[in-house]
């Protein structure tokens, strides 16, 4: 089985959700008989999407995604979404409405979901209750219990020699929508500050992105009373800083989105012989006595020379991840699943047109991965000039209703009753006018004046109407074509209705 992971960029592999998760797993399906390859899919060609048995979209939040799972299924491909962040449960907030809509219109392409915690999958059925769901632990590493009993021996004769905690902070520092990572570490920071004054010297080390690094985070960590270094992350750096760090702190929020995270930060701590302060939420609960929640707990069993993860108990350890993270375990739970998701395949979908429709705010990605893939990239009257879009719908200034403009080179894909309507275009010659009917066009007209405004307000209050009535128009244009939507804006609270709803008149988010 040949299975390709789409991943947004050449750069995510080096994240840790692509090396943690996909990087692991790999040499136990290889030895399998397997194969798994990561491909960026900016870089998706019409040769890779023929050539592996299941394709596996991973943090591709934009339409890319949707044109390739339609384009995908259209071969009879096995395509599936894995869903590592919850960016979905949050309904009333405006910011995610495109996410929400991205996931309900790329798992009615998906044949199976991929989630890494229970919490996710249960999201997941919220969305697409029939389709089929596995919950892929993020894989530890390999362990050494002999090397790790090594190591938290002589952290712990360095610590208590030396009169010293030596306390890590790592990972991604921030979230461009949810308060986390630097602000955890800030706002539970007196749980470190309970380490000092026991006749110990606290050090704090954090390694994170520099993005997070920003004067908001650096002034809130300034209210630390332990004193702290912060350099940026790479993966070299934090193998060293956790080699001689004797504990590291996770604190978590119990906001949605970090409540379905996994366990992978406690994982690699705890393999790498470092003992791990939990404080907040208990996402790492199932790690039990292995983990502190109390500092002045783990103070005294520094006092005492046994901590919680020590010698004796390293075995427990290795049970634990071979309960919860078993590289090939989870390799062959995997393997299982997808072949009983390809014998339960319903084959090929009828073949037809594709059409992205951009909104106000464009990823230039996006139409260039429409137009290299011969999907129609549609401007509709909210999207910027400038792009060779191939249908460009505008607010007429003569009649109600759509100015049409049609790219020639896509002329021929009109249907053949539209062919004699075409008309020179007098500002391009790669265009051509068409003139619709009004009656396809007359649910926009009415909000004509409304979107232009231009205000927040009444653009979000025109956009479904204005969406549809596009949608509309190209399904006369180009008949049994498939829509999807580009919009990327983050503070248009926009929202467009399902073809279900359409002809009843609901628009729903």
């Amino acid at each position: 089985m040949k299975i390709c992971v789409l991943i947004p960029t050449k750069e995510q592999e080096a994240q840790a959700g692509v090396r943690i998760r996909y990087s692991r797993v790999e040499p136990a399906l290889r030895q399998m008989g397997h194969q798994l390859d990561l491909v960026p899919i900016q870089d998706l060609t019409d040769i890779a999407l023929r050539s592996h048995d299941i394709y596996l979209i991973s943090k591709c939040y934009d339409a890319r995604s949707l044109l390739t799972a339609r384009q995908l299924k259209q071969a009879g491909k096995i395509v599936g979404v894995d869903l590592f962040d919850d960016y979905f449960s949050q309904n009333s907030d405006p910011r995610f409405a495109r996410l929400r809509y991205w996931l309900k219109a790329l798992v009615a392409q998906c044949a199976f979901v991929l989630c890494s915690t229970p919490r996710m999958r249960d999201i997941s059925l919220q969305y697409a209750p029939s389709v089929p769901v596995h919950v892929l632990n993020d894989p530890a590493p390999d362990i050494d219990s002999n090397a790790i009993a090594d190591a938290l021996q002589r952290k712990l004769d360095f610590a208590r020699a030396q009169r010293q905690i030596s306390v890590a902070w790592f990972g991604m520092g921030d979230n461009p929508n949810f308060p986390l990572g630097l602000t955890d570490l800030a706002a539970f920071g007196c749980e470190i500050d309970r380490l000092r004054g026991n006749g110990f010297e606290v050090v704090l080390e954090i390694l994170t992105n520099r993005r997070a690094m920003t004067p908001d985070a650096l002034a809130a960590l300034r209210c630390l009373a332990t004193p702290y270094t912060i350099r940026e992350w790479d993966e070299a750096g934090e193998r060293e800083l956790l080699s001689r760090s004797i504990i590291s702190f996770l604190p978590v929020n119990a906001q949605s989105f970090s409540r379905v995270k996994s366990m992978n930060r406690a994982v690699t701590a705890l393999s790498a012989g470092v003992q791990v302060l939990s404080a907040g939420y208990p996402l790492y609960e199932n790690f039990g006595p292995l983990i502190y929640r109390d500092p002045r707990q783990f103070l005294r069993d520094l006092h005492n020379g046994a901590l919680a993860l020590r010698a004796e108990t390293t075995s427990d350890l290795a049970d634990k991840l071979r309960e919860m993270a078993d590289t090939t375990k989870e390799a062959e739970a995997l393997t299982r699943f997808l072949y009983d998701t390809k014998s339960g395949s319903l084959g090929t979908v009828k073949d037809s047109r594709t059409a992205v429709i951009q909104g106000k705010e464009i990823l230039a990605d996006v139409h260039k991965f429409a137009q290299k893939h011969k999907v129609l990239s549609v401007a509709s009257p909210f999207s910027r000039p400038g792009l060779k879009y191939d249908v460009i719908f505008t607010f007429s200034q003569q009649k109600l209703g759509f100015d049409i403009a049609i790219r020639e080179r896509i002329a021929g894909w009109l249907d053949k009753k539209f062919s004699s309507l075409l008309l020179p275009n007098a500002l391009s010659v790669e265009y051509r006018d068409l003139a619709l009917d009004a009656e396809h066009t007359a649910a926009a007209a009415q909000v004509e004046a409304l979107a232009a405004l231009k205000t927040t307000c009444s653009e979000a209050a025109a956009y479904p109407v204005v969406m549809c009535a596009v949608v509309d128009a190209l399904k006369v244009l180009f008949p049994h074509v498939t829509c999807f939507y580009g919009e990327q804006s983050r503070h248009l609270p926009w929202h467009v209705a399902d073809d279900s709803l359409r002809s009843k008149g609901e628009v729903r988010q």
